[in-house]
């Protein structure tokens, strides 16, 4: 029996976790093949592209490693074209809970848009195999947005990004819309989920939003998002108090807002944290100058016990109707509904379309039904894990809403005039 048939036999009996080192070994095999004569750079883990304000022509390459790597740059070049650039590397050394980790940062810039670069990192004889790095145009794109991937098993959750990686191959964007982990500062739970998600991040740009479980400590009280913080380096909002709590980027055809629902969380660790997200969304709107405009958020907007709208729904929904946002997507309740399109918090032909996400992890909730709802995922005592592809053009936006074994969920096409479901 090969190396390889026997670690997925492991897999598929759930053995993943008593052998880690070999497991690990397996999801990070095809960058750790390096050409040109250099030797495996296996220091390296944990590959991560992050989404930059305008990927047209930048974006922020990031990994780690257990133990310093001296003198580690990025090379990378424009396919097509033989001459190569190094890129120097900036590293902090964080603890995260039971380990030190270093966490290295490199800002690739002046790229050439709508093309298809390849980069590798570099340590003396040592190096990654070659990674594909592909700037966003103007226009047409796909996206994958997956929710609540937080596991007591990630073996769940890479089911789901791979399943979702090998069927849409040409996504170039990934979100996870908060609960990226189930303990934002247990350093085991981010190990677990970013070697779940080696082959969804490898050569896509990440655009992570924060959810409530990255504000707990290790004794589940609330507290700063410390792990989240440190591990992506995000697009600047301008304020003095909360970078990386929010932000916004340009996409195609699209301008998204990543806001942040942590009130509750947060609210004995900042002042005025609402009120400047608040300020600042209403100023980065009035800048935006893309077709469509898109918010990801954590938390959503309905309270299923009360049957009625809730707290994030009376902060939010009024500014929504005001910067006449297109599409929210939101998660924390582990439940794929389309409400459709709702403005003063009444259904409405002309207002905003809110789409709750179903869970990509293995904790399961269930919701009730609701009236609010247009679509609804079926079995909700057994609603399996799911995620969505966006189609994104200057024309339309396509969703397609399906489970991990590929039943469809909800499909439709929202144009400026209206929505049409398939």
């Amino acid at each position: 029996m090969s190396r390889r048939l026997f670690i997925k036999l492991l897999l598929s009996l759930g053995l993943g976790t008593y052998f880690p080192k070999l497991v690990e070994a397996s999801r990070y095999e095809k960058l750790h093949k390096p050409q040109d004569g250099y030797k495996p750079l296996r220091q390296v883990k944990f590959l991560r592209q992050i989404v930059t304000k305008d990927s047209r022509t930048s974006r922020v390459i990031m990994w780690q490693s257990d133990e310093e790597l001296i003198g580690v740059q990025v090379e990378y070049k424009l396919i097509g074209n033989d001459g190569a650039i190094f890129c120097a590397v900036d590293f902090e050394i964080f603890q995260q809970d039971d380990a030190t980790i270093y966490i290295y940062t490199c800002k690739l810039e002046n790229l050439k848009p709508e093309s298809l670069y390849n980069f590798r990192i570099i340590c003396d004889d040592k190096s990654t195999s070659w990674q594909n790095l592909r700037t966003a145009g103007d226009g047409n794109f796909q996206m994958l947005i997956f929710s609540d991937s937080q596991c007591v098993n990630y073996e769940v959750w890479q089911k789901v990004a791979d399943t979702a990686a090998q069927n849409y191959p040409d996504a170039e964007l990934v979100t996870v819309i908060g609960d990226l982990v189930d303990n934002g500062q247990a350093a085991y739970q981010w190990r677990a989920w970013y070697l779940a998600s080696a082959f969804i991040l490898s050569e896509r740009i990440f655009a992570p939003v924060m959810g409530n479980h990255e504000c707990y400590n290790l004794n589940w009280l609330n507290y700063l998002p410390v792990d989240y913080l440190h591990q992506f380096y995000l697009p600047s909002n301008g304020t003095k108090h909360f970078g990386g709590y929010f932000y916004s980027f340009d996409y195609g055809a699209a301008h998204f807002f990543v806001l942040n629902t942590q009130f509750l969380e947060l609210e004995n660790f900042t002042k005025n944290f609402q009120d400047a997200q608040n300020y600042w969304l209403r100023r980065d709107a009035a800048n935006a100058n893309r077709r469509w405009k898109i918010v990801l958020m954590h938390k959503d907007i309905y309270d299923y016990t009360a049957d009625n709208f809730n707290d994030i729904a009376e902060n939010f929904m009024p500014l929504f109707d005001e910067l006449e946002i297109d599409v929210v997507f939101t998660g924390h309740l582990h439940t794929y509904r389309n409400r459709g399109k709702i403005f003063a918090q009444k259904k409405s032909a002309r207002g905003t379309l809110y789409i709750l996400c179903g869970r990509s992890g293995d904790q399961k909730y269930v919701e009730r039904n609701s009236q609010i709802d247009e679509v609804i995922a079926p079995n909700l005592q057994t609603e399996p894990e799911s995620y969505i592809t966006l189609d994104v053009s200057a024309e339309s936006l396509t969703l397609t809403s399906q489970t991990v074994d590929g039943a469809i969920l909800d499909k439709f096409i929202l144009t400026k005039e209206r929505l049409q479901f398939i």
